[in-house]
């Protein structure tokens, strides 16, 4: 089976080669996502995607000593959510599954940090992805040629990469157009190769008409942009020759296009986005509190990570919260808030001035994806993504700090923007 090949694949090469793991855990989930869904979920499935790489993530940090390193900030919320796991969980299996996804990212922090200060990261990760890039297209090919389902419509799919597991798209191609466009050492058939997958991976974006994919890529695009000045024209040139591809090749994916709108009114209607799921529960959330008025489920929460039947009781159907702030808040309750923002506070927004400009300029934008997705979700609950941005940011940001003596004079100009 598939599944079991990618596992034993992952542990032969953590086995022989440790040093590589963290990325090939990436590619792993990345993978592992895309053939899930041909399988029923049952314990020996769910031990490949939690257990055996929990398992293998403790092993590595031993090795590189992490474990050791954690700080009190991150083991307090670990500590917490593990209170609530046993004394306010929901579905068991539901909990204990979202649970794990969870500890499996937070974990990308220490060893994205081991890595942005052992190696040159952001270098060693072009090859890994480079092959996301080119793998993802070649696998929606496959999906639509074997007839998997299209999520929204028959016209597209995007296989078992539904919802926010396509969120993997948007940052594989921010990184892509980034080593496009500073690389000067790359061969031109190599370069011709990566600017071609950018554009077949924008055509997929395109096609799967998700809202959030868009905002991510763009929102990534103009702050890189901002802080890339030099790099400007060769970010509008390639801008332009991707915009003129996709309006040359229009009249090849047009009636695919044109049959997922169909089925996607609402982002075309803005007097629908009042009926959108993520702004009603919201709305349904405060009024469930407001009604009940418990001080422990305002503190602490209702159930954590586990919110199908909350979903049902409002929705009339299993839907659960989708909105990664929703869900905190529902799952934890305001403590849990409250930790939340000082952990990624305290990772992801402190003495970031310190942080050199080569790394900057990458990190900021990831950054920006990250709180962008935070709105719709899931950040909590999906591995397919979720790992690969808290490595990326968190060895971009560690990896690349300078002492404050350090800085010249263009970086001394960004701390007061920083600072401002």
């Amino acid at each position: 089976m598939i599944l079991i090949l990618l596992a034993i694949l992952l542990t032969g090469m953590f086995i022989t080669n440790p040093r590589y793991f963290p990325f090939l855990l990436i590619l792993y989930y990345v993978f592992y996502d895309m053939f899930d869904g041909f399988y029923k979920e049952d314990k020996i499935f769910s031990i490949l995607r939690y257990v055996l790489p929990i398992i293998l993530i403790f092993f590595y940090a031993i090795k590189y000593n992490l474990l050791q390193k954690l700080d009190a900030l991150f083991v307090g919320l670990l500590i917490y959510l593990s209170i609530l796991w046993i004394f306010n969980s929901g579905d068991e299996v539901i909990t204990s599954r979202n649970m794990l996804t969870l500890v499996i990212t937070l974990m990308m922090i220490p060893i994205g940090i081991h890595l942005g200060n052992n190696s040159e990261f952001i270098i060693e990760f072009e090859k890994f992805n480079r092959v996301i890039l080119i793998c993802i297209p070649l696998y929606i090919v496959y999906a639509n040629f074997i007839g998997i389902s299209g999520f929204y419509s028959d016209s597209f799919s995007t296989g078992f990469l539904v919802t926010s597991r396509m969120y993997v798209v948007p940052i594989v191609v921010f990184l892509a157009i980034h080593y496009a466009i500073s690389n000067n050492d790359k061969s031109w058939i190599l370069k011709t190769v990566d600017i071609a997958f950018i554009l077949i991976n924008i055509c997929i974006l395109l096609l799967n008409t998700r809202r959030t994919t868009f905002a991510i890529l763009a929102g990534a695009i103009i702050v890189y942009t901002m802080f890339n000045k030099r790099l400007f024209f060769k970010m509008l040139l390639m801008i332009v020759v991707l915009t003129t591809a996709l309006i040359i090749s229009f009249p090849l994916y047009e009636e695919r296009l044109m049959g997922q709108l169909e089925q996607r009114e609402k982002i075309q209607n803005l007097d629908m986005y009042e009926e959108e799921g993520r702004v009603l529960e919201t709305k349904y959330l405060l009024d469930y509190h407001e009604t009940n008025r418990d001080i422990g489920e305002i503190l602490f929460g209702i159930r954590l990570f586990d919110s199908y039947d909350w979903g049902t009781s409002y929705f009339g159907r299993d839907r659960p919260i989708h909105s990664d702030i929703n869900m905190i808040f529902f799952s934890t309750g305001l403590v849990g808030i409250l930790l939340f923002c000082w952990f990624f506070r305290h990772y992801f927004f402190r003495q970031n001035s310190l942080i050199s400009f080569s790394n900057k300029i990458l990190f900021y934008p990831l950054l920006i994806i990250f709180l962008v997705v935070l709105i719709p979700g899931r950040f909590i609950g999906t591995l397919t993504y979720a790992p690969l941005l808290m490595l990326l940011m968190s060895a971009l940001k560690f990896g690349g700090q300078l002492p404050e003596s350090s800085l010249d004079d263009e970086e001394e100009m960004e701390v007061s923007i920083d600072k401002a």
